[in-house]
């Protein structure tokens, strides 16, 4: 059960670290009217990660013949498959300038000024089908799967493993509800420099993260 919680941990971890949730998040919570937007994409970007993570989960143990796997095989090959993915991507972010990202960031800032509620909620639940978070998601989902834990403690894990994993959403909009007008002048500067440091932080984290995984499996052998 460690190595599950272990592995989860690790892949929420690599789930949080992108810059275009946290861009976005920052970008409504600036906008004339954060309060249109702020809670809706929050329940969208929760909402989709538990549906994904949840139906990966469910969808395992519904299979009419589920293959004969060891447990521990089984871990093994989905750490190293995760975290050799995100070893790629990172190499990735380092080779790729971020041009693609700050246009399409820069029109939704344009749309947030006329987005209705409903449209927040799609955007959050859209994010979670991005490769990437596919990806780890459905994976965290097989892992719970495989394990087979009681029902209310595998419910716990997905809900934990979405929280972890939209934490750049929930963190910035849980501050900013706590105290709007103090929390302004903080997300203005830190959305400032995500946009000259983000893409390289996120890629150096990646990189840490999917080594770490990687040698984290190989040790479990």
């Amino acid at each position: 059960m460690l190595s599950l919680v272990t592995n989860l941990v690790l892949f929420a971890l690599a789930g949080a670290i992108s810059t275009v949730p946290v861009s976005i998040t920052m970008m409504i919570l600036l906008s004339p009217n954060p309060r249109r937007g702020a809670l809706p994409f929050l329940v969208g970007s929760l909402a989709g990660s538990i549906v994904v993570v949840g139906l990966s989960a469910v969808g395992m143990r519904l299979l009419p013949v589920r293959p004969e796997l060891d447990q521990d095989v089984l871990l093994t090959w989905l750490g190293l498959l995760v975290g050799a993915f995100l070893i790629g991507y990172a190499a990735y972010l380092f080779a790729h300038k971020s041009q693609t990202d700050s246009a399409l960031l820069g029109k939704m800032k344009t749309r947030f000024h006329s987005a209705r509620p409903w449209e927040f909620v799609v955007l959050g639940l859209g994010l979670n089908l991005r490769p990437k978070a596919i990806l780890l998601a459905v994976t965290a989902g097989a892992l719970i799967s495989v394990r087979e834990p009681p029902l209310l403690q595998g419910t716990l894990f997905v809900l934990a493993f979405a929280t972890v994993t939209q934490s750049a959403v929930v963190i910035p909009i849980a501050i900013w509800l706590h105290s709007p007008e103090r929390a302004e002048g903080p997300l203005t500067a830190i959305y400032t420099w995500l946009q000259r440091n983000g893409r390289t932080i996120a890629a150096v984290a990646t990189l840490a993260i999917g080594v770490f995984i990687v040698g984290y499996t190989v040790v479990q052998l």
